[in-house]
Order: structure tokens, then C-alpha cells, then sequence
């Protein structure tokens, strides 16, 4: 979306596509906001914004802290930690973007057999480690890490499975909740203009997806199609 704007803001917008870095500066720009962005509905709502955020619930869960619209009363601390550490964080990167891009952008000319048993062997300890040595959770990271290899290749995506992940556990508790206190499904389906604007926004947003879906479908075909005429 920051890329398509700045190209239809763009004095010459014919340049785009070509590496022009007005465009490179508008993607980079809007993905390091993202984060910042994704914390709003996860502090406000205990709702995770994108799989980091989705992540950041486990470890406040962890820690005892409860989000929602409570969080900044209950949680001073956590609260202002959080926004020097966002603060500190953008100097930093900054700093150190700055001066050493050149030396870190050669990390991909290392060989991927080197590099990938390197990421995996400090997966394994830092599992190993975060409760004391329990094998426990090893081979919880390596079942996953085989179930995350999976969904990649039957194209599913992570993100998405992640949140269900986390908020599963509280949709399942308020669901009991819902139907203990009514004692019927129809509770769902009342007149009321939030249950059907939630259940219309679930639909456009399903529908939505299957749309996409067959775009990049069909567009990924013709690309195979012309690359197929290409190579003939």
C-alpha cells in the first residue's frame, strides 16, 4: 500500500518498478512502522496486530501482565517500558543501520549450508535453555519447526494460524461463556448492529481472501505460461 501511494503521488511515476529508491524508501519505510502499528489493537484490545505482536501476548502471558483497555492503568511500567524501549529502538537501529549496512548485507553471500545449521543449532540451544534444560521443549521446537515446513508448502498462511494459535484459547473460553449464560446459538445471530456489522466484516474479509487468492493464482499461471513460452 506505501508503494502503490508514493507511486501515485509520484512525479514520475513511470520510474517505479525499476529500482527506483523513492520506491524501495516507501515499502522499507511502511514495514519498519508496521510493528509500532501492531501494538495499538494488541495493548488496547489484547488483540495481536501481526505475528510479533501475536507472539509478544505469549510473553506478557508469561510474565503475568494482562492486556486490554485495563493494560496502562494496571501497568504503568510495563506501559512507559514499552514505549522508551520503541524509542531507544529506532535510534539504535539507525545507528547502527547506518554505519555497518555495508558489512551486514554480506551475510547473504554466506552459503546456505553454512548458514541454515548455524540458525538451527542456536534454535535448539535457546530452546533447550529458556526453562532451565528440559528436552521437553526441543522437541516441541522441532515438531513445529516440521509442522511450520509444511504449512509453507501447502501454502498456508503462518501469520494467520499463529493468531488463531494464541486467541484460540480465550475464543473457546467466551464461546462456553456465551452459551452457559444464554443457552442457545441464537445469541450470535440477535439484531444486534455490532453482532452483524462483526459477522459482515468476517465475510467481506473471507470473501475478500478467496478473491485475492484466485488473482495470484491466475496471475502466478500466466507467469508460468510465459516463462514456458519463453524457455520453448
Amino acid at each position: 500500500m506505501s508503494y502503490t501511494q508514493a507511486k501515485n503521488f509520484s512525479k514520475h511515476p513511470e520510474k517505479y518498478g525499476t529500482g527506483i529508491p523513492a520506491g524501495v524508501i516507501a515499502s522499507e519505510a511502511s514495514n519498519n512502522a508496521l510493528t509500532g502499528g501492531a501494538l495499538i489493537p494488541l495493548v488496547s484490545l489484547d488483540i495481536p496486530g501481526d505475528s510479533t505482536t501475536a507472539v509478544l501476548i505469549g510473553a506478557f502471558t508469561l510474565q503475568g501482565i494482562q492486556l486490554g483497555p485495563l493494560f496502562i492503568g494496571n501497568e504503568p511500567l510495563a506501559w512507559r517500558g514499552m514505549m522508551v524501549s520503541l524509542l531507544l529502538a529506532n535510534i539504535f537501529m539507525f545507528v547502527v543501520i547506518f554505519f555497518a549496512i555495508k558489512y551486514i548485507v554480506k551475510v547473504i553471500y554466506v552459503p546456505k549450508y553454512i548458514l541454515y545449521p548455524v540458525i538451527i543449532v542456536m534454535c535448539v540451544v535457546g530452546s533447550y535453555a529458556i526453562n532451565y534444560g528440559r528436552m521437553f521443549d526441543v522437541w516441541t521446537f522441532l515438531i513445529f519447526g516440521v509442522f511450520a515446513w509444511l504449512i509453507v508448502k501447502i501454502k498456508l498462511q503462518i501469520p494467520s494460524l499463529l493468531i488463531g494459535f494464541i486467541l484460540g484459547n480465550q475464543l473457546e473460553i467466551y464461546f462456553v461463556k456465551s452459551l452457559e449464560s444464554f443457552g442457545t446459538f441464537t445469541i450470535f445471530f440477535t439484531k444486534s448492529f455490532i453482532a452483524w456489522t462483526l459477522w459482515a466484516l468476517i465475510f467481506i474479509s473471507v470473501a475478500w481472501s478467496l478473491v485475492l487468492g484466485a488473482e495470484c493464482s491466475r496471475k502466478e499461471a500466466e507467469s508460468c505460461t510465459e516463462r514456458k513460452k519463453f524457455y520453448e
